[in-house]
């Protein structure tokens, strides 16, 4: 790869999203692969021009004012066969105010507003769940669709039809922010999405590799757009982006020589980054002084996050106000998930027998039918109460229902180490 190839590669993982933001809303969602076209016409004329002449000295406002210049011979001389942005239609249709339009929609504080426009459409409930996450990478984080497909480790065809499909879903989308009374459940929304983008990333599905922190970084620059916007950000945006820098200024301590995961009582938290977490508890304090959400959700995980971090090692974790933390997530949500995370904290605090009755009970609940974790949580605290026969039973319960490897391989190191110290 030459020295322009790669700065081109460069300026479209960085420019990319923001140029086909504004394009998008030139010509409207239902006209996307044009946008598409355009973005992928001005990158193509940057990899030629700049290989012939001189590189421009701003490489970015060329792309900029090439992309602004493609998107002008578009319009002339579709005017007639193609209907464009509905907002923007009148001032795109006569010569008069065309090019002074278009210069407008270029401008920075715009693209800015069209990135966030972007967001709220790719979370759109619209689009399926399996679908959000490559229309996601592809069009707010600017990965190729190779790049696309090997993040998720789809074949290119499937990550292609995927992207086709969620095309085809949002042509009768508009371009514009929920109004005042949808804003709050909308926010919820691409609150909930962007969460499982960064947990796709820390807690990856992948097989061959436990965190993708390319993934993390991405939905935190994403959740920043939102929360920069005082218009939009409420508690949870801010709680959403502390809790993902509380569970960042983890990573280092995630993952063993061989790429293993290490449960949360073994890391060494001497690796924790405290800058970021000093951050994270720096957002969540000025979560205080905005609008509430939805939900509250994001806010008090964010809360429980803290707990954890703000311990020097695992015996000084606060795990009976981590228990009232989980309540109140259980009494806004009433997600069988926040009880299976609570029944872990109230075995951590003492109380393994009410533990292990409590996550029996929810193995019943129909989200958990064919789930892996609570006998994977069973196995955990069977080892703990020293309990062998239970514990390899539930370990091989849980691995028949799934898991990743790396998950699997933690759980029976997790097993194994607790059974010699309750036999020893």
């Amino acid at each position: 790869m030459d020295k322009v190839e790669t700065l081109v590669n460069e300026l479209y993982k960085s420019q990319s999203s923001r140029l086909l933001a504004v394009l998008t809303r030139i010509f409207g969602p239902h006209n996307l692969s044009l946008a598409e076209d355009v973005l992928q016409e001005a990158f193509g004329k940057a990899l030629i021009h700049w290989r012939e002449k001189p590189l421009p000295d701003k490489p970015q406002a060329w792309l900029m004012r090439t992309a602004k210049n493609q998107a002008l011979d578009v319009i002339r001389a579709n005017k007639t066969r193609v209907k464009f942005s509905e907002e923007l239609s009148f001032y795109l249709a006569s010569e008069w105010t065309l090019d002074n339009t278009l210069e407008q929609e270029f401008r920075e504080d715009k693209i800015k507003d069209d990135q966030l426009r972007m967001i709220f459409m790719c979370c759109d409930e619209d689009i399926k769940p399996e679908n959000r996450l490559p229309f996601i990478l592809k069009t707010l984080c600017g990965f190729s669709i190779p790049a696309v497909a090997r993040a998720l480790v789809l074949p290119v065809a499937t990550v292609k039809k995927r992207l086709l499909r969620t095309r085809e879903k949002l042509k009768g989308h508009s371009f514009t922010f929920p109004g005042p009374e949808k804003l709050p459940q909308a926010m919820d929304t691409v609150h909930t999405v962007l969460y499982l983008f960064f947990n796709e990333g820390f807690h990856s599905s992948d097989g061959k590799q436990a965190l993708n922190l390319d993934f993390c970084r991405e939905a935190i620059a994403l959740v920043n757009l939102l929360a920069d916007e005082t218009d939009i950000a409420n508690q949870d945006t801010l709680g959403l982006l502390a809790l993902m820098h509380f569970h960042l200024a983890r990573a280092k301590s995630r993952l063993d020589a061989q790429g293993n995961n290490i449960s949360i009582d073994l890391q060494d938290r001497g690796l924790w980054e405290q800058k970021r977490i000093a951050l994270a508890g720096g957002i969540l304090s000025a979560a205080s002084a905005v609008r509430s959400g939805a939900s509250g959700r994001f806010l008090i995980e964010a809360q429980i996050a803290r707990e954890h971090c703000q311990c020097s090692n695992f015996s000084e974790t606060n795990w009976s106000a981590i228990i009232r933390y989980y309540q109140q997530l259980i009494d806004i949500t009433a997600s069988p998930v926040a009880e299976l995370n609570q029944a872990v904290a109230i075995g951590y605090s003492g109380e393994l027998s009410a533990a292990i009755e409590k996550v029996e009970q929810l193995q019943q609940h129909k989200i958990f039918k064919h789930s892996h974790l609570p006998p994977a949580i069973l196995a955990h605290f069977n080892a703990k109460a020293g309990n062998v026969q239970q514990a390899y039973a539930f370990a091989e319960q849980s691995k028949s229902l799934g898991g990743t490897p790396h998950e699997q391989q933690m759980m029976m190191a997790q097993v194994e180490r607790l059974l010699s110290q309750s036999n020893g």
